[in-house]
């Protein structure tokens, strides 16, 4: 009873504040080793751009009901000597846990949010820019027919084309996308292609749209989003099933 007047302030105060309209994005780790998620904000912030996350562990963030950004996660990664941090997939470049600044596209699965645009929380995954994990989004409130899942959750690097995979120790731990592997137009759908009548799926997309049809695999898809009323929470699950690649074993 003595702390009831402290929790009451403390909601009080939450709620005036607005932290109360903000959605929790808990993410976890269900893959077998520890992976790094990266946070990437282009609209408002969270608090952090980078951490660790140990196998079966989990964090929970706020995301501000403006923040619009991805979130990716880092393999196989390490300490050097010297102090420097780097991963072999999804590394951001900063030499630290932390990824401040820009962002540069790396092979990896990236799960994106916009919250509350308009009342509504978008959100999808993606394997346009490549794959390294199988990665799920999980609504707290199913309630609308747009209101549900999205993910891939198999290992896209055992059915990556040989010339698209990235290979450490002869074993796949990420795949390349056609765009990042030819830089064409045609494959990127820029210059004279930078339009869904001239730019057409590729065998890639094709490959990966067929085993995750609920998320993107190129800058044209538009069958796959996810739309939520605002102030929904969500679970982003990296490995949520027992398909576990090798970069996590």
């Amino acid at each position: 009873m003595e702390r009831l007047p402290l929790i009451v302030f403390l909601t009080s105060h939450l709620f005036i504040s607005g932290v109360l309209s903000m959605s929790i994005l808990t993410i976890e780790n269900k893959c077998n080793n520890t992976v790094w998620p990266v946070m990437f904000s282009w609209q408002s912030q969270v608090s952090t751009t980078g951490f660790a996350l140990k196998s079966g562990e989990a964090r929970a963030l706020l995301a501000p009901s403006s923040w619009y950004g991805l979130i990716s996660a880092r393999t196989l990664c390490s300490t050097s000597s010297t102090g420097k941090f780097s991963c072999l997939t999804g590394d951001c470049e900063s030499g630290k846990i932390e990824c401040p600044g820009k962002y540069d596209w790396s092979p990896v699965t990236y799960a994106y949010f916009n919250i509350d645009k308009g009342g509504i929380d978008s959100y999808f995954i993606s394997v346009e820019h490549g794959y390294n994990l199988p990665l799920m989004i999980v609504p707290s409130s199913q309630n609308s027919r747009t209101c549900i899942s999205s993910g891939c959750v198999v290992d896209l690097n055992k059915t990556c084309p040989n010339d698209q995979k990235t290979l450490v120790g002869g074993k796949p731990i990420a795949c390349t996308s056609v765009c990042q592997e030819s830089k064409t137009d045609e494959n990127c759908c820029t210059g004279d292609f930078k339009s869904k009548r001239k730019c057409k799926p590729t065998v890639y997309t094709q490959n990966f749209e067929r085993a995750c049809p609920s998320a993107y695999s190129y800058v044209y898809e538009d069958s796959n989003s996810t739309l939520c009323p605002n102030s929904t929470d969500f679970t982003i699950t990296f490995c949520p099933s027992s398909n576990i690649p090798e970069n996590t074993r």
